[in-house]
Order: structure tokens, then C-alpha cells, then sequence
């Protein structure tokens, strides 16, 4: 069956399917209309419905752009997802690479192609871009990934062990479960859909929830081995993209430094969005993608080798607003010793284990030089406090000014210099070395590193976070033994941030970060020791300024609007709200969206609520409700799918329902 829309010098296809083993992939394919010669072309390959949420509701106007600019563009339904045949039992395994590495050898036998293949793709489209890659097809150029984790256990859990309570447990899988039972909005007239359709929700209620596969393996168990992308393997020109405020920075550095191929690295100051619609600085993104396609499919001489290999953002006026600057550098600083959970690998590296790094011992009056440190002792204990973390965070999927971090800094420990007399410049990956005692075996250990203004606002920086049981490591777990003093080496997210002059450097240790993590959930305290002999100290690799005047900046020009950046049939709003019950001393979060998308086929509604709460004195009470509700309205009736789930530390319940029309298709609940 073919199906396409003309939208003048692009023509959209809609109902493009791609053969892979025994199953069946769907498509939409853009198809430039501006010569009868074959074209190079661009897939993405994603769980997230192509014929309506991912092109219509997101990516339409990328896609367009790139087939303006003469690209054939493929967004495809992964296998067990939207209109494409097939059912995933557990994500992240190396089938999402072996498929799109099949695609792209399809695609290049196709009379439109030249054969000349590229991938691309934010978050899941970045995995598997980079799994494909790592399959070595023999068609595939370049790639450019953006935002995107690569070790599968880092889709659930953060280095430091710790669940992704907000944007995974929350967020991502409650969207994937509604996906699941979502029907396709383009319906092939042989009723191939339904079939697919019905097949997988009938599937689904013998199935074990993602949900319930990620929460009962913590990130050292078998479940995840299979999950790792081998991105040492990828010799294809790689664009890799990343952002201060996204939960993937580390992930790309890392990757970045394993691949062994032309490559190039832009750092941004963005949360999980597109550079080019980024809110302290959009930039020219879509152009040098496209740019970087051009070298690698149409051997243009362009000169985006002759970049420089990290291009990144530094920001200023305490990190609160767009005041910053671009530059560019060949490797990435980093202070990570032997005791760091992730050390940089030995032999040739973009990370310089660099010697240039400012230093900070805790001390009884604050943050001062270790040589400083001459007389006094910390002997600090902190009881837990799983409600910190709502006045610190800064969620994607929202858009508000970063707030103030006060509220939480006045329930931590916290330790800071004196107002600076010279800016301090932090660029790299750096880290907090505590001496720690805890009460319990596995104590959640969160620090906060905090730009406080000459008014007192503190502004979050960068953060860290670690479980007790896996202070040596995810591979090496060994819980604590309660009043044993150990040494807990905590590593920052990698950032570039200028302290001015006036303003103070502030380091908060406490037990949460909620909820973006879920704490561990034994309340207990633990004691933070600083001696002059010994001293507990955040070092970071940086340095000491007369002045905020850098000599390695480079020119990044807006985005090209030609083709609009947002889709503009598709319509949104957020909210983020944090409150505190004083009485009982609950702390409790909401985050909503909602989006409407005028489709040429019909009408597509996303409704959205995220809540979270924990009591100060008990950290087994974090607990979240959350629930999704997707509209499809087409001339074959209207379709309503909510999915609903709660999550604590002793119940996990998901409830799904699909209604056509008022009455009810499918009806399941699961629970443990």
C-alpha cells in the first residue's frame, strides 16, 4: 500500500514498510522532490510512534529540514512498537542494534538512495544509533546521537546506583506504557494494524512490566549484561551531543572517548532537548548536522573537521540565566582518581587527568585551601533527609528559571568559602572525597555543589550521587558496616561554570535527591570527619582567574529558521510545583504536561501527571502516583488509552485501559 502527503518540494510517505528477519518495520519517509536523482538518506529509528507523537507531535520539522536540504529521511517504528510488527519482552538488548544495522543495508539497496546511509536520533534514537553503529553495517557513514546513554542499567539507574526515580520510574515508563497499548493512527486498508495491535496487547498481560524488570535488578545483576552497547566497536564518523542540565552528560563523554573514528563533541547548557530550541542558548544545531552528513555521505570538503574536537558552553551570573560563552577545547578535564566509581580509562583519551584543578578541604569554618587548614576538626552528623532535593532540581520537560536551592541547603550539611575576591573556573569532572561513618549498611550520599550569590541565593552547580553498597563501584557492590569509618569518593556531574568574583562556592551533603533519585530506604545518619591531617575534600579541574576573559572562544550562530524549529501543529503546556506539609513534614512534587497535535489524518492528545512525596523522618515512604492518557481520533473512531501506576517501596501497581468510542477494548492490571 502506498500513502503520501505533498508538502510542496518534500513529499511524505506514510506507509513505508521495511522487511527485517521474519518481522515487519513501519516507516514514514520524506522524500526530496528537488531532483530525480537518488539521494543519500537519514533514519531514525525509535519506540515512539511515527505516525503521530515522534514526526507530527516532535521531529517533523527536523525531518523536513534535512529533506529540504535533499536527504531522503526515515523515521521507523521499532519492532514490537507503533505500527510495526513484533513484541519487545525486555528493552535495551542488542536487537535494537542488529535492526537498524539491517534497515540501513535495505535502505541502500533502495533505487531512491545512493546507498550513502546516516542514523540519528535523541535519547532511544541516540541508543540506537550507536548500537547500530557498533553492528558495523557496511552502508552506514555517520551518525549524530544526541542525549543519549549507552550502558543499558543507566536507563534505570545513575552511576552512582541510584534508581532514576523522576524521569524513568515516573516519566519514561509511564509513556512507554501507554505506548504499548496505543493503536496506530494510519491504518493499511488489509487491517495489518489490527492484528499487530491486538497481538501485542494481548501479549502484554502475561508480560513482566518494564517497570518491575528494572526495579527488581539493581544495575551489578545479570539482567543488565546483555544491555551494554559495545561503542568501543563504532568506527563511523560520530557528531555526539550532550548537555549540562541532561542525565546523559557522563554517558557521552564516555562513549565519545571509546569511539575510534572522526568525531566531534558539542556540550551545551540544555536540558533532554534539541540544541537548536535550547532556552539559554539555541543554537545552529539542525545546520551542523546537516553539515556533518554532507562531509560524511556526499564527501564534501566543509571543513567540520577543522572544528575544534569539544565545543562547550560556560556559563556565568551564577548559572541562573543565558549570560555564558561558547569555546572549544581537544580534551575533557577531569580530576577521577582510582577511588572514583567511573575512572577514565588508561591509553589514549579526550580526558586530561589534568594537574591544573582547584582544591577545598571541609573544615569547621567552611571551604578553605587544604594548606589553610591548620586547626579544628568536623565531626558532623546528619540525620537523613529524604525530602531534600525539590529546590535544587530543574526538570526537563518544563521551563522555568533555575530555582533557588536554600530550602534544600539548610537541611544538609553545607560548607562554603568566603565571598570570592577573583573568579574561580570550573571546567571538567570533579568530585568530593568524604570520610563517612553511616548507621546503616547502604546509605544514599548526595552532594550539591552551589554557586551562592552576594544576595544569599544559592543556584545549583552540579550534583553527585552514591549508595553506600556501591562506593567501590556497580560491579564491585559491599555494603557498609554500620560505625566503620570509610572513605566515599562522590563524582559531580561534568559542567563548565564560572564563580565570580563576590560570590561564594558552597558544598551541601546530605541523603536525597528527590525525586529525581529514589534514596534508600533505611533512615539512619551517618558522620562527614575532616581533619587537618586528613582532610575531606571537592577538588575540580579549573583554575584561579584575574579576570573572566577567555582566549579559546568560538563563533555558534543561531538556528537557521528557514524550516521552523517547533512543530507548529502541535500545541503544549507544563507545570512543576513543589510543596511541604509542615505538619507532618511531607514533601510532595507535581509535574504536568499536556500536548494536542492537529494531524493530516486526525487529532492526537498526550495529558500528563507525575506526583511524588516523601516524609522527612522516613525515607520507605517515597512514593509516586503517575498517569498518562493518550487521544487518537481518526475517521475510524475515537481511542482513549490510560495508563496508571504506583510506585512505593512495597506495592508497584500499573493499571492499563484502552476505550473505543466510550467502551472498553482492554482492560488489565498488574501488581507485586
Amino acid at each position: 500500500m502506498t500513502s503520501h502527503d505533498s508538502l510542496g518540494e518534500i513529499r511524505r510517505h506514510t506507509a513505508l514498510e521495511i522487511p527485517v528477519q521474519s518481522e515487519t518495520v513501519a516507516a514514514t519517509r520524506y522524500e526530496p522532490l528537488s531532483s530525480d536523482a537518488p539521494s543519500p538518506a537519514l533514519l531514525m529509528y525509535v519506540p515512539y510512534h511515527q505516525d503521530d507523537l515522534i514526526t507530527y507531535g516532535a521531529y517533523d520539522p527536523l525531518c523536513l529540514y534535512f529533506a529540504k536540504h535533499g536527504y531522503e529521511v526515515i523515521v521507523a517504528d521499532m519492532l514490537g512498537t507503533g505500527s510495526s510488527s513484533g513484541f519487545i519482552d525486555e528493552p535495551f538488548t542488542r536487537r535494537e542494534g542488529i535492526e537498524p544495522a539491517a534497515i540501513v543495508e535495505w535502505l541502500a539497496e533502495q533505487p531512491w538512495t545512493t546507498g550513502r546511509i546516516g542514523l540519528f536520533g535523541k535519547s532511544y534514537g541516540g541508543i540506537t544509533a550507536l548500537d547500530a553503529a557498533a553492528q558495523q553495517p557496511d552502508d552506514l557513514d555517520a551518525i549524530v546521537p544526541i542525549h543519549t546513554p549507552y550502558q543499558g542499567w543507566r536507563n534505570a539507574y545513575s552511576y552512582g546506583g541510584l534508581f532514576e526515580f523522576l524521569t524513568i520510574g515516573m516519566d519514561w515508563l509511564t509513556l512507554m506504557q501507554a505506548l504499548q497499548a496505543k493503536p496506530a493512527s494510519i491504518r493499511d486498508s488489509d487491517g495489518d494494524w489490527l492484528n499487530r495491535w491486538q497481538n501485542r496487547l494481548e501479549g502484554s498481560r502475561d508480560q513482566t512490566p518494564w517497570l518491575f524488570q528494572f526495579i527488581d535488578n539493581d544495575p551489578h545483576e545479570s539482567y543488565w549484561e546483555d544491555k551494554n552497547i559495545p561503542v568501543e566497536r563504532i568506527e563511523t564518523p560520530t557528531l555526539a551531543i550532550g548537555g549540562w542540565r541532561d542525565p546523559y552528560t557522563q554517558d557521552t563523554l564516555e562513549y565519545f572517548e571509546a569511539i575510534d573514528a572522526p568525531k566531534r563533541l558539542l556540550l551545551g547548557p540544555w536540558r533532554h532537548q534539541m540544541p537548536h530550541r535550547g532556552r539559554e542558548s539555541a543554537i545552529d544545531f539542525r545546520q551542523q548536522a546537516l553539515e556533518w552528513f554532507d562531509r560524511f555521505l556526499r564527501d564534501e570538503e566543509n571543513g567540520v573537521m577543522d572544528e575544534p574536537t569539544i565545543s562547550y558552553w560556560t556559563e556565568f551570573d551564577g548559572g541562573g540565566s543565558s549570560a555564558g560563552q561558547w569555546r572549544g577545547r581537544k580534551t575533557w578535564p577531569t580530576v577521577c582518581n582510582e577511588n572514583s566509581t567511573n575512572p577514565p580509562s588508561d591509553g589514549e583519551t579526550i580526558y586530561d587527568k589534568t594537574d591544573e584543578f582547584v582544591t577545598f578541604a571541609l573544615t569547621p569554618t567552611g571551604l578553605s585551601s587544604p594548606n589553610e587548614y591548620e586547626i579544628g576538626e568536623v565531626d558532623a552528623e546528619y540525620t537523613f533527609d529524604p525530602t531534600v532535593g525539590p529546590s535544587s532540581i530543574d526538570p526537563y520537560g518544563v521551563s522555568f528559571e533555575p530555582p533557588a536551592t536554600n530550602d534544600d541547603d539548610v537541611r544538609s550539611l553545607t560548607f562554603e568559602t568566603d565571598p570570592l575576591d577573583n573568579p574561580i573556573e570550573l571546567t571538567g569532572t570533579g568530585e568530593v572525597t568524604l570520610r563517612l561513618e553511616a548507621s546503616v549498611p547502604d546509605p544514599t550520599i548526595v552532594i550539591r555543589l552551589i554557586d551562592l550569590s552576594p544576595d544569599s541565593r544559592g543556584t545549583l552547580v552540579s550534583h553527585g550521587a552514591v549508595r553506600g553498597k556501591y562506593r567501590k563501584g556497580l560491579d564491585y557492590p559491599d555494603e557498609m558496616e554500620p560505625g566503620t569509618e570509610y572513605y566515599v569518593t562522590v563524582p559531580f556531574d561534568p559542567k563548565s561554570h564560572v564563580f565570580e568574583e563576590g560570590h561564594s562556592i558552597r558544598v551541601a551533603v546530605g541523603s536525597s535527591y528527590f525525586p529525581v533519585s529514589l534514596p534508600t530506604p533505611h533512615q539512619g545518619s551517618f558522620i562527614v570527619r575532616s581533619t587537618p591531617v586528613d582532610p575531606a575534600t571537592v577538588r575540580f579541574p579549573g583554575r584561579r582567574m584575574n579576570s573572566v576573559d577567555f582566549d579559546d572562544s568560538v563563533d555558534m550562530a543561531p538556528p537557521d529558521e528557514s524550516v521552523p524549529t517547533s512543530a507548529e501543529n502541535a500545541n503544549g503546556s507544563s507545570s512543576w510545583t513543589t510543596s511541604r506539609e509542615r505538619v507532618s513534614d511531607c514533601v510532595q512534587t507535581s509535574k504536568r504536561h499536556s500536548l494536542d497535535v492537529d494531524l493530516p489524518h486526525g487529532r492526537f492528545s498526550r495529558e500528563a501527571t507525575f506526583e511524588a512525596s516523601v516524609m522527612a523522618d522516613d525515607p520507605s515512604t517515597a512514593a509516586a502516583q503517575n498517569e498518562m492518557t493518550l487521544g487518537i481520533t481518526t475517521n475510524f473512531g475515537e481511542f482513549e488509552i490510560v495508563a496508571s501506576n504506583y510506585i512505593s517501596d512495597n506495592l508497584c501497581q500499573l493499571e492499563t485501559t484502552v476505550e473505543l468510542d466510550g467502551d472498553t477494548m482492554f482492560e488489565e492490571t498488574w501488581r507485586q
